[in-house]
């Protein structure tokens, strides 16, 4: 299904009018898979399948953490955002917009109302030096913003430091760092913490000592940090769709002196070995529709990378009714912890 606010971004897209850059978030696999290539249109996503799919439809385009340091200052005559849910994705985004747009470049902005679209257009048509309405369509806003003011990079919004990595907590004294750009980036997640207590216990009962791990959707790495005084794990590898989320595990793994094969991938997809564990909190959040074909990629991917006498713990809402579709893949599918919120499941072939 098409999202409503990126439908009027089409037009600009599908006939550029001068060098053009498309930023695609998350949800756009669909719209970049059939999107016809073009010689001035580029790409530029910081999700792992979006960049893929971009790739696959002949698409020009570049997989990174917004890093925007390829594109030189005005060198470009329109951007096109269908707006991020971060707001400091967003601003990093408007920022590097106006530095890298021509002067009488445009800025293509859209979202819903209630992401603020109509308070990003604001913000950039007064970075850009003249006043834009956002136009109302349906439940969103668009935003034709001509760039008329020089970048001035006193003046930019804030990003929260956007690029920088920063210590966000502690564990056992050793420091998790983190940034912008991830689900969940500057807090340590309930659910998370949840399931890597369960899985200690769960381990401990059984006399597991699982020599590779695997974690599934790792965001910053704090299920992989929590298995460092693991014994006898001598293979741990980490995998996400995001690009912060990659840089940062990594940065969080030679930290605290931990060998960690991190790679990207959707949902698993592209890694060829199995594991004696995958732990796994996958992106089911509350407020977002749980997507069934979603969940089958996660729980298919993870059928295909256990061991055949391996477990996967999954944690998930206690509204979401993963034990239906997991019955599917797996021979034996059981809820072994809940604090009211959050489950766990242990899933066995």
């Amino acid at each position: 299904m098409v999202d409503p606010c990126f439908t009027p971004l089409l037009p600009y897209l599908q006939k550029p009018d001068g060098d053009t850059l498309w930023i695609a978030d998350e949800n756009l696999l669909a719209q970049v898979e059939h999107m016809r290539a073009h010689s001035q249109l580029r790409v530029i996503s910081n999700r792992y399948d979006v960049w893929q799919g971009s790739c696959k439809a002949g698409l020009e385009a570049v997989f990174s953490d917004y890093d925007f340091s390829e594109f030189n200052d005005t060198s470009l005559d329109r951007v096109v955002y269908r707006v991020s849910k971060e707001k400091p994705v967003v601003h990093q985004v408007i920022n590097q917009a106006w530095r890298i747009l021509k002067p009488g470049g445009h800025l293509i902005l859209s979202g819903a109302k209630n992401e603020g679209a109509k308070s990003f257009v604001d913000k950039a048509s007064k970075l850009f030096g003249k006043k834009v309405n956002a136009q109302k369509l349906g439940n969103g806003y668009l935003g034709i913003i001509c760039k008329h003011q020089a970048f001035d990079p006193d003046s930019c919004l804030d990003t929260k430091q956007y690029n920088q990595l920063r210590p966000v907590f502690e564990i056992a004294g050793r420091e998790v760092f983190s940034k912008p750009g991830q689900f969940g980036w500057e807090k340590r997640d309930q659910g998370s913490a949840l399931l890597i207590d369960t899985a200690v216990d769960y381990l401990q009962q059984r006399s597991l000592n699982p020599a590779s791990i695997l974690d599934l959707g790792c965001g910053y790495g704090y299920l992989t940090l929590r298995t460092a005084d693991w014994p006898g794990i001598d293979t741990r590898w980490a995998t996400d769709n995001n690009a912060a989320a990659l840089a940062t595990c990594a940065h969080n793994a030679r930290e605290w002196g931990l060998s960690v094969e991190v790679i990207a991938g959707d949902a698993g997809a592209g890694i060829d070995r199995r594991f004696d564990l995958v732990l796994c909190n996958p992106p089911f959040h509350q407020g977002f529709q749980v997507e069934s074909a979603l969940t089958d990629k996660f729980l298919r991917n993870t059928r295909r990378l256990l061991q055949a006498d391996g477990v996967a713990l999954f944690v998930v809402n206690q509204f979401i009714g993963l034990e239906k579709r997991a019955d599917h893949y797996f021979g034996q599918v059981e809820m072994i912890a809940s604090d009211g919120q959050f489950k766990v499941l242990a899933l066995n072939l």
